[in-house]
């Protein structure tokens, strides 16, 4: 029983410790990648500690042999309820993860087959496809369709330099190499187990920036903070985007220390 108390006690730990692991600003806004990655894996120690709690408890009661009543039965009844509650904790999380883990849903495969369909022109970065679309909404999006592509829209590349528009692509290719989709829905897998934890809206924003500035450092590894801050630039006056900017301002910072700690309070006040 110790044993299964212990993994118990791991899980609750790493469940409930993982989204606060997001309040740590400072890490967040100068190693977001470290931060992620580290957030991950309590999230994963904690899922494991669950599994193995629940086979601990199943070895506990199949182990136990029924005898004189004694303090035996006790511990076979204890056993048993165990395996009985941790069994529910983790159905219950298997059932909440199950349509977040599935996929991405036909409405968004719809959407990339279209793409593909009206695009009109195609390239590769890297090994991911392109697809250039007429739109006149300016957007730039990633998708893991058919192995992974890129999309933008017209209004977006016609008003970018040659070095912007890299950028941007490099951007969204590093959102495919990180696999920054499966982060997403693992931190909506956190957010359904624990709804009560941690705010919503604020978990999943927190979540969302972090994976944003580690493609924006993925991007400034390629083409420069500059260029990548100037592509954040154009893309918040095309459509209003006060994250962009204040990004923008975060690679400039990497230059300038003395601006950092307002960038931090700026990024964590949106």
């Amino acid at each position: 029983m110790i044993v299964l108390g212990a993994l118990l006690a791991l899980a609750a730990a790493c469940l409930l410790g993982a989204p606060r692991l997001l309040r740590l600003r400072r890490a967040a806004i100068l190693r977001p990648r470290l931060l992620l990655a580290v957030w991950l894996g309590v999230f994963l120690v904690g899922a494991a500690a669950i599994a193995g709690s629940v086979l601990w408890s199943a070895v506990l009661a199949v182990a136990h042999r029924p005898g004189p009543l004694d303090a035996g039965w006790v511990a076979g009844l204890l056993a048993w309820g165990a395996l009985a509650i941790t069994g529910a904790v983790a159905a219950v999380v298997l059932t909440r993860a199950e349509p977040l883990l599935s996929g991405r849903g036909a409405t968004s495969r719809d959407l990339d087959l279209l793409a593909a369909a009206c695009a009109d022109r195609v390239e590769r970065l890297g090994g991911v496809q392109v697809l250039f679309v007429r739109a006149d909404r300016p957007v730039a999006f990633s998708s893991t369709c058919d192995g992974g592509r890129i999309v933008v829209s017209s209004a977006l590349a016609d008003r970018l330099t040659a070095g912007e528009l890299r950028a941007v692509l490099e951007h969204e290719r590093a959102h495919l190499v990180g696999r920054h989709d499966v982060l997403l829905r693992v931190a909506r897998v956190n957010r359904a187990c624990l709804p009560a934890l941690f705010g919503a809206r604020a978990f999943d924003q927190a979540v969302h920036l972090l994976v944003e500035l580690a493609a924006d450092d993925a991007a400034a590894r390629v083409c420069g903070s500059r260029t990548v801050a100037a592509a954040l630039r154009r893309a918040a006056v095309l459509e209003a985007n006060e994250w962009a900017e204040i990004r923008a301002a975060r690679l400039e910072a990497a230059r300038a220390p003395h601006r950092r700690s307002a960038t931090i309070g700026a990024l964590y006040k949106l």
